[in-house]
């Protein structure tokens, strides 16, 4: 083939794959909305909480566990981080708390620490609350026997 009808077939099928593209992505519609990407989304409304309970068990192996109290005041910022006065070492059996676990002790290169690394320690990152709410979508995910 010359190059000339190489680069008409390559055009062509990306017209092809463009346009589909753009027919297929129509009609559909985010958890945002019909916000554009680009704007700034209005804040959801936060879901009630429903007082401190027991936490829900996890469903895979490694998941972060939920927060099962309210921690939308408590502050982590490079100067504090209120969750480790209850979950730190050095405090969480006066508080009763969960301690915070060993993995959040080891930096990027393994090495192990006598703080909580950096990388763990901004824990809104990975741990949520857990409020009774409705899922977002449809989900059949079962987890594995073993980790139940």
């Amino acid at each position: 083939m010359n190059g000339k009808l190489v680069m008409i077939l390559t055009l062509a099928l990306s017209t092809v794959v463009y346009s589909s593209q753009a027919l297929s992505q129509e009609n559909v519609e985010s958890l945002r909305g019909m916000t554009a990407i680009e704007a700034t989304s209005a804040t959801p409304e936060p879901k009630p909480w429903k007082g401190k309970s027991d936490p829900i068990a996890r469903t895979f192996s490694q998941q972060p566990p939920l927060i099962p109290h309210k921690s939308q005041n408590l502050k982590i910022n490079l100067d504090q981080n209120k969750c480790l006065g209850c979950h730190g070492p050095d405090n969480y059996e006066k508080k009763g708390a969960t301690r915070v676990g060993e993995s959040h002790f080891v930096d990027r290169k393994g090495k192990t620490l006598d703080h909580v690394a950096p990388s763990r320690y901004f824990c809104t990152q990975c741990h949520v609350e857990q409020r009774d709410t409705s899922p977002l979508v449809n989900n059949d995910f079962k987890p594995l026997e073993a980790v139940q």
